[in-house]
This record gives C-alpha cells, structure tokens and sequence, in this order.
C-alpha cells in the first residue's frame, strides 16, 4: 500500500510539473470555488472534500465510508453570487454502486449586461458572458487509501464568440487516522478550442492539503484544515480554515486564502451550517476588494 501511495504522489507530480511552465488560463470558473462550505473555508478542505464538488477538487472525495448511513446518494445546490452581477450556479450529486462510488456536477456562471461601444457614448447593445461546465468521476477506496478520477466538459461564450474543450482530474486521499485526512490531487489536464484566434490555456493546478478533526467533548467537535494549491499561470497559494460543529447540527466557519488577487477577495471568509435529518443548508459570505461588495453562496445538499 505504502508503495502505491508513493507511485500515485510521484505520477500527480510529474504531470503537474511538466504543465507548471508559466502562462494565461481561461475557464477561471474552475478556479473560484463551488460550495457555501467550501468558500467559507477559503478552499482549505478542497483536497480532502467528501462533497459532491470532488470531481472538480479532488475526485477522490466521492468515495464514500464504508459505515456511511442510509443508500449512499447526496444531491447538492448552490448559488452564488459574485461581482458585476455575476452568478454561478452548480448542481452536484454523488452515489455509491458496490465499491465504486461515483459523482457528477453541472456548474454555470454568467456576467449579464456587458456593455457594447465602438465609440464613446451610450451603449450600441448589452450581451451576457456565460460558463459552462459538466463533470463526471468514480472513485474506490482500499482501505485507507481513496483513489479517483473525473473528466470534465467545458464550454465558454463570450458576446458571438465560443470556445470548448476537455479536462481530466485525478487524485487521492489517505485517513492516516480516524480524525486526521490527508489528500493530494493534479487536474486541468486538457486542451480547448481557440477563442476568436487566441488559444486557451486550461488552468491546470497541483492541491494537497489535510485536516484534523479534535472532539471536545460529546457536543463539541473543532476541524482544522490547511491547503496549497499551485496553477499553470504560476504562483502558491496557501490557505488554512476552520470548522466548529456542535453535536453535528450546527457549524461555524472560517478561512484565509492567499489567492485573494486572482478571484476579487480580501482572503477572508465566513460562514455557517446547518445539518437536520437528511438536510444540510449552507451560507458563506466573502467580502471583496474595493467598491465590489461582497459574495455570498448558498447551498442546499440531500444527504440519503
């Protein structure tokens, strides 16, 4: 086992590092975040998520314990909202099958309203920026080890122009104990269509992170998480969140990421949770830099 972890680990690296040259990236949706819990904890927990949003983080995350309750199947809803009008909605589901454990997300962004000029003055039109991306991936655990793999469709228009293309993400996660999650994780792998005449650059990334998990008591549970992420366009970006949890129904959240220039943020984030029966509502809210506001996300999961 200890030799399959290795030779995994050696593989994600070698293939990040052979796409680590430095460059522009389109697709930036893939970078921004996707649930409520997520960007509450400035993506901290990306490499270690068991949510749905594992097939674009680390598709590992889909598989599911082996003592988990009920059928195995999770639904997930999320809307945000971000600058200028900005919108990005994702529905998310995962679900076991013997010992595979499979996921898949369908994430939309769109930017309303852009405004049309060939000369200074009104407006001639008003035309929408739009996002899209489908992701599906399987994932099996042996034993401590999780190993998964997820390919991803992507589509962007821009006013008349279009591009399209094609990722793949793989990665692992490792329980060094029942309170302590390690995961790494390689993804963006692909190519896409030029937009207009410039070719797009996929925002390939390296993650590793973990988390602890220490119980206070009965009632009172404290999460640790730390993450780092490197992309193609260059650059490191640590990040470190924490979760309270009281007797698993109520959660309060924050996080800090330095990847604060790239999507907006002043690097901080917060949020809450709240976990009854089979339902699970989420709430983030990310201040931003300057006049933007700020972001919130909410989302919706179905735990069955």
């Amino acid at each position: 086992m200890k030799i399959t972890v290795l030779t995994l680990a050696a593989v994600l690296f070698a293939s990040a590092e052979a796409y680590s040259q430095a460059g522009s990236a389109g697709f930036q949706i893939l970078r921004l975040g996707y649930s409520a819990r997520d960007l509450s904890l400035a993506t901290s927990a990306d490499a270690v998520t068991n949510e749905p949003i594992a097939v674009f983080t680390n598709p590992a995350g889909l598989a599911f314990k082996e003592s988990s309750a009920g059928v195995g199947l999770d639904f997930m809803l999320t809307h945000r909202t971000y600058i200028a009008g900005t919108t990005i909605d994702m529905f998310g589901t995962r679900f076991r099958a013997g010992e595979m454990s499979f996921g898949t997300s369908l994430l939309l962004s769109s930017v309303p309203d852009i405004q049309v000029r060939t000369v200074p003055g009104d407006p001639e039109a008003t035309f929408s920026a739009k996002d899209f991306a489908f992701a599906a991936g399987a994932a099996r655990r042996f034993g401590r080890l999780d190993i998964g793999i997820s390919a991803i469709y992507l589509y962007e228009k821009l006013f008349i122009y279009e591009s399209s293309g094609y990722a793949f993400n793989a990665g692992m996660k490792y329980s060094l104990a029942d309170n302590i999650q390690l995961g790494l994780a390689a993804g963006n792998f692909g190519t896409s269509s030029a937009m207009i005449s410039e070719k797009i650059a996929l925002p390939v990334f390296l993650r590793a992170g973990g988390s602890y998990t220490e119980h206070v008591d009965g009632n009172l549970a404290v999460t640790g998480f730390a993450g780092i992420v490197t992309f193609k366009s260059g650059g490191i970006s640590p990040s470190v969140g924490a979760e309270l949890s009281y007797q698993n129904m109520l959660q309060l959240r924050a996080g800090y990421s330095t990847e604060s220039d790239v999507n907006f943020t002043t690097g901080f984030s917060f949020g809450a949770g709240i976990h009854y029966g089979f339902l699970v509502l989420d709430y983030s809210y990310v201040p931003m830099k300057i006049n933007f506001g700020n972001s919130q996300t909410f989302t919706l999961s179905f735990l069955l």
